[in-house]
């Protein structure tokens, strides 16, 4: 029987598909186990040993954000709130790598925000033999909005927009993303959704700064398309009249602003209500060019809520395929399509398609 052309077409969609399955099983975890944004500052002799040093104190603290990051709160608190302790050959012999985002440096002194990545096996291996559970499930993102209260002078709210930025929050089990400056006001669905969409984001945290004194706090509001709920408010107080006092006070505003947001996935993990779903869909193309784009917002949407694709079958019409999800199905509907795919509940089941760009 003679092969038609669209059968042609499946058979090496097939083959695509196949190809690229694995890489996206992993792509999830590898993300997990980065850590960005980590603000380093060391002084030495000269300019290499101050450089040495960074990296070092770099490394110490991505594994102690990574080990809080894929902890349970509760075991933490249960050990005192201690991680493992490692001396640095050990946490060295986890990095796969230190990745520059940005440096100064000067004959004495070094100055960097680093990218820190881990070897997931190793670190899961450590974990498992201090008797602790790891959690490195991925749900879609939420969108920030780092807004300021009146009066708040505008350089203070470049740097809150900086800090929300450059944290590396991006990495977390619920990814954070800032929102651009035209996202202003108070906390309202209305005007983020646009905004959130664009983000693949269900929800918008409006971080309200206020500086007061030496205090400064941050009020928290999420909202979406259904309810707006106040998630209370973190405070740091400012050690010093220098702009990097102020930076360290925002910085540790957003880190607990990210804790609140990180330890209450966490607890829906726990208790079960973020349950691994999994979905079997049919992806329909008319062309390699509308399954390239099927596959990039499959790749895409790894590295946030779903994991563990699979080519099920190929026919003359499309592919199934099968993957799992963490979250609401509305977030993996947000999420798909952002990224150029559109999922729909047909009579014959989900349908994956191209959308229009």
């Amino acid at each position: 029987m003679k092969a038609t052309p669209l059968a042609a077409f499946a058979a090496v969609f097939l083959a695509a598909l196949c190809a690229f399955a694995p890489g996206l099983a992993s792509a999830q975890s590898a993300n997990v186990y980065a850590v960005s944004g980590v603000y380093v500052d060391e002084t030495a002799a000269d300019a290499a040993t101050a450089q040495a040093a960074a990296f070092g104190a770099a490394q110490r603290l991505a594994y102690e954000r990574l080990v809080r990051r894929l902890s349970i709160p509760e075991e933490l608190a249960a050990r005192g709130g201690a991680i493992p302790q490692l001396d640095q050959g050990a946490i060295e012999r986890l990095v796969l790598s230190v990745d520059v985002e940005e440096q100064r440096r000067s004959a004495t002194r070094y100055i960097g925000r680093l990218t820190v990545r881990f070897d997931p096996s190793s670190v899961r291996t450590l974990l498992r033999q201090n008797n602790m559970s790891i959690v490195d499930t991925r749900t879609s993102p939420v969108l920030v909005a780092p807004v300021v209260a009146a009066g708040t002078p505008p350089e203070t709210a470049a740097l809150w927009r900086e800090v929300w930025a450059q944290s590396g929050f991006g990495e977390e089990l619920v990814p954070l993303a800032t929102a651009p400056e035209a996202l202003q006001g108070a906390p309202a669905w209305d005007a983020a959704e646009p905004f959130a969409r664009q983000a693949g984001a269900a929800s918008t945290l409006f971080a309200t700064l206020l500086v007061n004194g030496s205090t400064a706090s941050a009020a928290l509001v999420e909202v979406d398309a259904n309810a707006r709920r106040d998630r209370g408010e973190v405070a740091a107080r400012i050690n010093g009249a220098d702009a990097a006092a102020l930076r360290a006070a925002l910085s540790t505003l957003a880190e607990q602003a990210s804790m609140r947001v990180q330890n209450e996935w966490k607890g829906r993990l726990a208790t079960g209500a973020g349950q691994r779903a999994r979905v079997s869909a049919s992806a329909l193309y008319q062309n390699q060019r509308q399954w390239e784009q099927i596959k990039d917002g499959l790749e895409g949407a790894a590295q946030t809520l779903i994991s563990e694709i699979r080519i099920e079958a190929v026919g003359r019409e499309g592919a199934l395929v099968s993957f799992s999800f963490v979250g609401e199905r509305n977030q993996l509907v947000t999420e798909l399509g952002r990224r150029g795919v559109s999922l729909e509940e047909t009579g014959q089941g989900p349908v994956l398609r191209a959308t229009a760009r």
